[in-house]
């Protein structure tokens, strides 16, 4: 009898645990760059406010995931300590109700980034992170 509860409880276990996919159509925003520091901040300073502040509350704003990345081989390996990248997930079609096909703010996208001021102020008083990016959608 232990066995059989055992043997079920695994089962339930292994059926509840599965790797998370992407759906089709989802986009993937990888922005990368490098953090010019404000005078007296340090990059810990401003990757734990971007990570812990603002990346919340601009996940929560605009139903999006974000990660941080840190490249390991390639071209895109860290030159320096302030290098820093970025990896923004949306469900699919969930961007183009922000962002305009040139990747501009449309009117809600605006409305919506006013509201995160708060935390653009915060993360702007310890620098500034410069990059560039690439969408890529899932096929």
């Amino acid at each position: 009898m232990k066995k059989v509860l055992l043997l079920n409880v695994m089962l339930l276990l292994s059926t509840c645990m599965f790797a998370q996919t992407l759906k089709k159509g989802s986009l993937l925003g990888l922005h990368k760059g490098t953090v010019t520091l404000s005078p007296n901040a340090t990059m810990d300073q401003f990757r734990k406010y971007y990570l812990n502040q603002y990346a919340p509350a601009f996940t929560k704003i605009f139903n999006v995931k974000l990660v941080e990345l840190n490249a390991v081989r390639g071209a895109d390996v860290k030159k320096n300590d302030t290098d820093m990248a970025i990896l923004f997930i949306f469900e699919p079609n969930a961007r183009d109700k922000f962002f305009e096909a040139d990747g501009k703010l449309n009117k809600l996208g605006t409305d919506l980034f006013a509201k995160l001021k708060p935390y653009t102020d915060g993360l702007e008083k310890l620098g500034k992170f410069n990059s560039t990016y690439t969408d890529w959608e899932i096929k």
